[in-house]
């Protein structure tokens, strides 16, 4: 069943478009509007802006533009329609539900989504109302889980089978091949079937940003399980990409904006045990090293992270690393020791979530983190070592970005090792040239094995980007998206589509006609829903969130008023528009009269029309469009 206009209007209304982004981005009041770090590219500068007066966000680095719903679904990778039921799920919307025909119609996406959170209730259903289930209930009771905690992270059991989750689907009517995109079965080496990826395991579900179940973790409860590794995890699918997601992050998104900080584990059950001690601002790397995609992730909600470490020889260096990849991405990071044998559950176990946050609180820097490891190794025991150990840091600071950040880096490693800050100014420059070199190298060679590993290709076509909308013309699309029906008529007074000379202008002319016609409700934001073009999308997100630009038309006028009434600035464009034409047709008649002219024919009709000309031009400029007097 198609979802009424009506109610998609509602659901619009209801789904604020600063809330909504504010669950996936970090934004900051800036002016009128929100400013953040763009959730479809990476960058370090934020450039992704959102408007809560329009309703609609553009991101000025990679051009992404667009609505709530447009957000939804390129961020989530769904229809039109599940972003508008995702939305109407979120504001407590109902419905009408799903027919034969909108089924048909799912995306992959969707229908993976489905799999995962059709999984996810069947493997809680398992745990809590099945006899072999309560092996599970125990096993998560025994960690010290309470149910509250139990329901907040859907944890569950898949049963001891080869086909339990099997003929539960085939009952759900979901299909087997989605299934195993998922990565829930698994096909036979002898294609005679499937069978169930997960069996007889505690269950954990990883969701997404947004609570979307994505993929599973489980971990082993019997000693015959045949299955090697205490935990599986999802193999990687469409939706679930391990270097891309944190555990925990949908539960502790919101109190990381409110600490300003996140703290890393990382295991399923760390993670469990300390959020239930009250400190909900943690994720888990899953047992995946840390990736960039991780931190960046980290990075839409808070800048600093506190790394919390098990003190035997592999967690160190992981830790070593991930604080090198953690300050490369631009966030600082502080690294809490636990005591040797300790992990974050069983620290919290024996201490209770009080010593843990004090724990936090005594959380080393990043070069006190360096000194107690490379000492432990025994690299300052002589002045090889020392030196080793100097460079291992200035090669850290190497990889800040903050020129200042660096500057106070190293002036504090110079007084804490007696070294003079020019001998490490060296050093970080030896050590930045080196590594700009190998990223150039990188590049070449890239772009060397991408050259020949392609064919010869035609000429791509140019992109039509805003900067190559004439300034009057875009100025006019933005008063007749802010303005709406009043405005349009006041334009198409004076001048005709044909003065528009954009592709894109005209596609948005036709879009607004065509309400008018209908005497339908039109704006920036409903354009926006009933295009599938996404160049089209970001065209009208460019158009919104554009400002009035000076062009040399605008300087031959007066300029734009400071008050910008937008009559006035409507006039102004439509002058230059109309002069622009003029123009043209003063050249094209001076042309037609040099041919007549050649061909020794009468020219007095090209005179008298270059005269006409003139005259409308003149008039034009002293007289603009209303007919008042614009010049002295």
């Amino acid at each position: 069943m198609r979802i009424p206009e009506s109610k998609i209007e509602e659901v619009r209304r209801a789904s604020d478009i600063v809330d909504v982004i504010s669950g996936y981005v970090r934004l900051k009041k800036r002016g009128k509007n929100f400013l953040g770090l763009c959730p479809f590219h990476t960058e370090k500068t934020p450039s992704f802006n959102v408007s809560p007066e329009r309703q609609m966000y553009h991101c000025f680095g990679c051009g992404v533009g667009g609505n709530v719903l447009t957000f939804v679904m390129e961020h989530e990778k769904v229809s039109f329609v599940e972003a508008v039921r995702t939305l109407a799920e979120r504001a407590g919307i109902l419905l009408p539900e799903e027919g034969v025909e909108d089924k048909e119609k799912i995306t992959e996406s969707e229908a993976l989504y489905n799999a995962c959170r059709s999984a996810a209730r069947f493997f809680h259903e398992n745990m809590m109302n099945t006899v072999e289930g309560q092996l599970a209930l125990e096993y998560f009771r025994h960690r010290g889980f309470k149910e509250e905690t139990i329901r907040s992270f859907g944890l569950g059991y898949s049963m001891n089978g080869w086909d339990s989750l099997l003929k539960f689907a085939q009952r759900e009517n979901i299909p087997v091949d989605v299934m195993e995109k998922a990565g829930l079965l698994i096909k036979r080496e002898d294609g005679s079937g499937h069978y169930d990826r997960f069996r007889g395991r505690a269950m954990f579900p990883i969701f997404s940003v947004t609570g979307r179940v994505i993929g599973f973790g489980a971990r082993k409860l019997r000693e015959d399980d045949p299955l090697p590794g205490k935990y599986i995890n999802s193999p990687e699918t469409p939706i679930y990409s391990k270097s891309r997601s944190l555990y925990g992050i949908f539960q502790a998104k919101e109190a990381i904006r409110e600490h300003e900080y996140a703290i890393l584990v990382e295991g399923y059950a760390d993670l469990i045990s300390v959020y239930q001690e009250g400190m909900k601002n943690i994720v888990a790397s899953s047992g995946t090293a840390l990736t960039e995609e991780q931190i960046d992730l980290i990075g839409r909600y808070a800048r600093k992270i506190t790394l919390v470490y098990d003190a035997d020889s592999a967690g160190s260096k992981a830790t070593m690393r991930g604080v090198d990849l953690i300050i490369e991405q631009g966030l600082d990071v502080r690294v809490a020791a636990l005591p040797e044998g300790d992990d974050p559950d069983s620290f919290v176990k024996k201490n209770g979530g009080e010593a843990f946050g004090k724990l936090l609180d005594t959380a080393a820097s990043f070069l006190d983190f360096k000194a107690t490891l490379l000492k432990s190794q025994g690299l300052f025991d002589t002045p090889e070592g020392q030196a080793e150990a100097v460079r291992s840091f200035v090669e850290t600071i190497a990889k800040m970005k903050d020129e200042l950040k660096r500057s106070f880096y190293i002036k504090n490693l110079s007084e804490r090792y007696g070294i003079y800050e020019s001998a490490l100014y060296r050093e970080l420059e030896k050590i930045i040239g080196k590594e700009r070199t190998r990223e150039k190298f990188e590049r070449q060679r890239e772009a060397q094995l991408q050259n020949s590993n392609s064919e010869p290709q035609a000429e791509p076509r140019p992109v039509q980007t805003l900067q190559s909308v004439p300034p009057p013309e875009r100025d006019l699309l933005r008063l007749m998206l802010e303005h709406g029906d009043e405005m349009v008529e006041f334009i198409f007074t004076h001048v005709t589509p044909r003065h528009f000379l954009h592709p894109q202008s005209h596609r948005v002319l036709d879009m607004i006609f065509s309400h008018r016609e209908k005497r339908e409700i039109w704006n920036a934001n409903v354009l926006v829903d009933e295009t599938d073009d996404t160049e089209l999308r970001r065209f009208l997100a460019d158009i919104t969130f554009s400002k009035y630009e000076l062009s040399k038309g605008w300087e031959e006028l007066d300029g734009v008023p400071e008050e910008a009434d937008p009559a006035k600035v409507a006039e102004q464009c439509m002058i230059i528009l109309r002069r622009q034409e003029l123009e043209k047709l003063l050249a094209e008649n001076q042309r037609l009269m040099k041919d007549a002219a050649s061909r020794q024919e009468d020219v007095r009709p090209f005179i008298d029309h270059h005269q006409l000309l003139m005259r409308e031009k003149k008039d034009l400029e002293m007289f603009g469009l209303t007919g008042e007097r614009t010049i002295s």
